[in-house]
């Protein structure tokens, strides 16, 4: 899952002093005109964040499916609060009762604390782990919120990299306030957003759309809305720029490799963790590798995450072909409710048996934090491997994987296959 969005605020002084380095003889070339409105609005937005020295902003994040399957699959609250050069993020799920991610900087150090594993990182303020380039948990944390753009250290030249075909739709009405509305693409993404059009032009609302194709002339669009609560000049807490390590808290370089690689690893070469997940028909099952087989290969995805569903028709073709050389397969969602899978697979139905881990059970007993991910099962229960990547990346490896596991002898192991557990109905 790629860093997502973009923040509306600050890229006038870009054009401006791009504009004024060209040499007196050169006629620069001038933007469109809903080009030079949009710079025109980030730059007061700009200039507003820098007059009131201080801030707050809070962010309320909502995925979910477009079209017919419009409905929210998750979603994060976030808040920000920024002064000089420290600053202070918070990342908590709708579900959490406190933060699953803080990031704070006190102008020496940026401290990452990830209280489920009780892993934080800690690097000087200048130094590349610092930035959101090398601290990749709380890139990906970020995602949906934009808060990404303002922690960019050159935040201009980031927004004009990136955002092409801007459009000027004008003023319009939000949420009983009126607002400015821009399109653009950001990252082959489809963005709207709605700025203030009274007061402080500030960023109020923004929708990112991705289409993912999933076969012949099929998409998939996944639907991101965030929406913003600004306090300029908002006075931080006495501890705003502190952060307090747990007891036992574990340092690593960086957390997400450390979950990514470290945490994963640790499981691989161990026995299955004994699991409890359920069907979409609400009867439980208990995970264990099928009985009968040369290997079971559990995909961790979830409707929400492009790459989980990208490219559909590849990914069958390759389960069909390797479940005729003896090979389960089963396709683990991860966090979301039986009806938002039940409404997905009934447009794109999947070729491997469906099973649900709507609290991220099975993940987390395996140590995944990033979908999509494989975990490869030996006949024995025994967790062969964990595997990250594209979904061609995946396949690659799963495929060396796989080829030897069916080329080894047969295994006695009793193991047996979900299916065949007794089944509890919900």
């Amino acid at each position: 899952m790629k860093r997502t969005i973009l923040f509306a605020i600050v890229c006038a002084a870009f054009v401006i002093e791009a504009t004024a380095q060209q040499p007196k003889s050169v006629t620069a070339r001038r933007p469109d005109p809903a080009t030079a409105e949009f710079d025109a609005v980030l730059g007061r937005a700009l200039a507003a964040l820098s007059k009131a020295g201080s801030y707050v902003v809070d962010v309320d994040s909502k995925s979910g499916a477009g079209g017919a399957d419009n409905g929210a699959h998750g979603g994060s609250h976030y808040r920000l609060t920024q002064q000089g050069g420290k600053y202070r993020v918070e990342v908590q799920s709708h579900a959490a009762q406190s933060p699953d991610l803080i990031c704070v900087n006190d102008g020496a150090n940026v401290t990452t604390l990830f209280p489920a594993r009780n892993l934080y990182s800690q690097h000087p303020v200048d130094s590349r782990e610092a930035t959101l380039d090398g601290n990749t948990m709380l890139a990906m944390s970020l995602q949906g919120s934009a808060l990404d753009i303002l922690l960019q250290r050159d935040v201009a030249h980031f927004i004009h990299a990136q955002a092409t075909g801007i459009k000027d739709n004008g003023e319009t009405t939000l949420n009983g306030r009126k607002a400015r509305q821009f399109e653009l693409v950001w990252g082959g993404a489809n963005i709207a957003l709605w700025f203030a059009a009274e007061g402080e032009p500030l960023l109020l609302q923004f929708t990112r759309m991705v289409k993912v194709p999933t076969g012949a002339n099929q998409h998939y669009a996944t639907v991101s809305t965030a929406s913003f609560q600004w306090r300029l000049g908002a006075k931080p807490a006495a501890d705003a720029f502190t952060i307090n390590l747990p007891t036992g808290a574990r340092r690593v370089n960086e957390i997400y490799d450390a979950l990514a690689g470290d945490e994963a690893a640790s499981k691989v070469n161990k026995p299955l963790p004994k699991l409890q997940l359920a069907k979409l028909d609400g009867s439980d099952v208990e995970l264990a590798a099928a009985a009968d087989k040369k290997a079971t290969v559990l995909i961790f995805w979830a409707t929400w995450c492009a790459a989980s569903v990208e490219d559909l028709p590849a990914m069958h073709k390759f389960v069909s072909d390797y479940k005729g050389r003896g090979v389960e397969f089963y396709a683990v969602n991860v966090g979301e409710q039986p009806g938002a899978v039940r409404r997905f697979t009934a447009k794109h139905p999947l070729v491997s048996t469906v099973l649900l881990d709507p609290r991220g059970k099975a993940s987390g007993e395996l140590r995944i934090a990033e979908l999509p991910a494989v975990a490869v099962v030996a006949p024995d229960n025994t967790v062969r491997a964990i595997l990250h990547g594209t979904s061609k990346e995946m396949q690659d490896a799963l495929s060396s994987q796989l080829n030897e596991l069916l080329s080894a002898s047969p295994s006695s192991s009793t193991a047996r296959r979900p299916s065949d557990a007794p089944a509890r109905s919900k």
